[in-house]
């Protein structure tokens, strides 16, 4: 049973009061089931927004004008998951740019990297059922994948896993049982772990996404069964084919006492992570940690001096809690580059903003961006999501902001300090439409590559049925990547799309239903291709097909029921409250385990 709660947080607002969501929501063992045959939504309400006066702001840069009487509509923001937080918004009527130049490259082909029903290494004969629709993939340079999936038709049925362009699918890791947070202790066919016993349950959905790096180097998150933590974040390190534990429940924390939680985490190519956790006792508020090579240092605590002035109140501000009676922070996750540039979302108490975007670079922390900035589209931001930082200090992220006083809109923006741009906000025309729904940004998605360009989910029907993959270039122009009702290379068409892509040299993620699809695949992680200007296409690799042994279905395996809460996040309006499947977590010491890639 998934039980989600989601306290606010205090942010300005038009109405200066304190915002407050409580959303509790239950779900029985077949969540999973639910969600592959027919998207459970979850609705999640504007926190006190008045309905009369929310605005929504138009146009892209690479634009026409919208005009007319603005006009309340509905428009949708994904949270997580399927969980939505609907709100009605404006057209904007002050601002407008128009774009006459020809997009700087081309969307140059779509490949399939893993399918629904095709064979799971290492399961005794398994097959993926990795409902991709909701459930996103990470990427590196080279294009391989990241990607958590259940396995049907073998008792090892999870894990985490990598594709790659050839066609090659490999485990890194496999558990069995109940799935993360359900509670089964007992399962031990899972692969021996670094903390000792087994792995046992993964967790599914949109935190809980594995990372990977340049490297091959994975990152990621499930519960232990008979080892010394009941759970913990994991790195597989490539070149030596071992894992090794990152942080685990029970360990020592570097700002005194224990981890009493530990949640996902973002991870450089340098093999340095970023990652969430919690003191014992604490259901909401996390701590930011970076773990290098066994050593494990305070990024930012609650209580810790701000830039400017005041104190951090609030980081990780989301918590899932499970059945098994445990709680795991969530979000938002902090991001690291290669220059160990560490971007992260913090909420202040006495200082010269209520909330921001952080980045430290060495030991210097500096508001990248922070209420109430202006926009670079006019207006004031009023609260921001988790960014996304590249190798060239500029970051990616999701907000609110008011386009007058009175208004308020959201979209993407994208930037360093001096040099901001809108990549999209509601209202905005795209391909032939205009945008209706938008997702948080949420890491470890990597969503902002070297050049600048950010890729994004939208949709441009406010009921959901209308969902586009865009790449954002620095230009302003956008391109599509993929459309919903589109051919996939696998057959059957764009069906329903996670929300959450990923990019990385010109590599983009699409992870999707595909209704119609050969061998009866019901989803796929597939890739995009971003040829910018000058470049050549790139030869497109065979896709490889679904080759179901005996039947793969289209329901997830042993789908064990989490039960997320959704710790209070504090921002400005309705906050995410992530539905997770998970799992408890006990203490752990840290410990090796050498595995060759399967």
């Amino acid at each position: 049973m998934i039980k989600r709660s989601n306290s606010s947080e205090r942010k300005p607002r038009i109405s200066k009061r304190l915002l407050t969501t409580s959303v509790s929501h239950s779900v029985r063992g077949a969540f999973f089931v639910a969600l592959l045959f027919g998207l459970v939504n979850m609705t999640w309400l504007a926190q006190g927004q008045p309905q009369s006066n929310n605005t929504r702001h138009s146009n892209s840069e690479a634009s026409r004008n919208v005009t007319g009487t603005p006009k309340a509509a509905k428009t949708i923001v994904r949270v997580h998951d399927t969980a939505q937080r609907p709100q009605l918004a404006s057209p904007q009527l002050n601002y407008s740019v128009t774009n006459t130049r020809a997009p700087s490259g081309t969307i140059c082909g779509v490949e399939s990297r893993a399918a629904h029903g095709q064979i799971a290494p290492n399961t005794n004969g398994g097959t993926l059922n990795p409902v991709a629709f909701i459930n996103p993939t990470t990427v590196n340079a080279s294009g391989r994948i990241a990607f958590n999936s259940q396995v049907n038709n073998s008792a090892r049925n999870q894990g985490v896993f990598v594709a790659d362009s050839d066609g090659t699918i490999s485990a890194i890791a496999i558990g069995c049982g109940g799935l993360g947070g359900s509670g089964d202790t007992t399962s031990m066919c899972g692969d021996v772990s670094p903390i000792g016993g087994h792995f046992g349950g993964f967790f599914f959905g949109t935190v809980f996404t594995p990372d990977i790096n340049d490297a091959g180097d994975v990152l990621f998150f499930c519960d232990v069964n008979g080892g010394s933590s009941r759970r913990a974040l994991f790195l597989y390190r490539a070149a030596s084919g071992e894992i090794v534990k990152v942080a685990a429940v029970g360990d020592p924390s570097p700002i005194g006492g224990t981890f009493g939680a530990v949640g996902p985490g973002s991870l450089n190519n340098n093999g340095k992570v970023v990652f969430l956790a919690s003191p014992v006792g604490q259901t909401v508020n996390s701590n930011l940690f970076m773990w290098d090579n066994g050593v494990v240092t305070k990024v930012a605590a609650i209580g810790d001096p701000a830039p400017g002035g005041g104190t951090f109140s609030a980081l990780g501000t989301e918590s899932f809690g499970f059945d098994d009676g445990t709680s795991i922070p969530v979000g938002p996750v902090p991001d690291i580059n290669d220059s160990d540039q560490i971007a992260f979302r913090a909420i202040v108490s006495g200082g010269i903003t209520p909330r921001g975007i952080v980045v430290r670079t060495g030991q210097l922390d500096e508001w990248y961006v922070k209420v109430p900035d202006p926009t670079p589209i006019g207006g004031t931001y009023l609260d921001m999501q988790a960014a996304s930082i590249n190798n060239a200090g500029q970051i990616a992220f999701f907000a609110d902001y008011h386009p007058t006083a009175e208004t308020i809109n959201s979209g993407w923006f994208a930037g360093a300090p001096g040099n901001w741009r809108k990549v999209v906000v509601f209202f905005d025309p795209i391909d032939g439409g205009q945008c209706l729904g938008l997702a948080f940004s949420r890491n470890p998605m990597q969503t902002i590559d070297a050049a600048g360009n950010v890729v994004f989910w939208a949709n441009l029907d406010s009921n959901g049925n209308a969902d586009r993959l865009v790449l954002g270039l620095t230009d302003g122009n956008l391109l599509i990547a993929a459309r919903r009702g589109d051919p996939t290379p696998i057959g059957g068409t764009f069906g329903s799309m996670d929300a959450w892509p990923a990019v990385d040299a010109n590599i983009g993620t699409i992870n999707v239903a595909t209704p119609g699809a050969q061998n009866g695949a019901l989803s796929a992680h597939m890739v995009f291709n971003h040829c910018p200007s000058g470049t050549p296409t790139p030869t497109p690799t065979s896709t490889p097909t679904a080759t179901p042994n005996s039947t793969a279905t289209a329901t997830p395996s042993s789908t064990p029921t989490a039960t997320p809460n959704s710790t209070p996040t504090p921002t400005p309006r309705p906050r995410a409250t992530p539905t997770a499947r998970p799992r408890p977590t006990p203490p752990s010491r840290p410990s090796i385990i050498s595995r060759p890639l399967r």
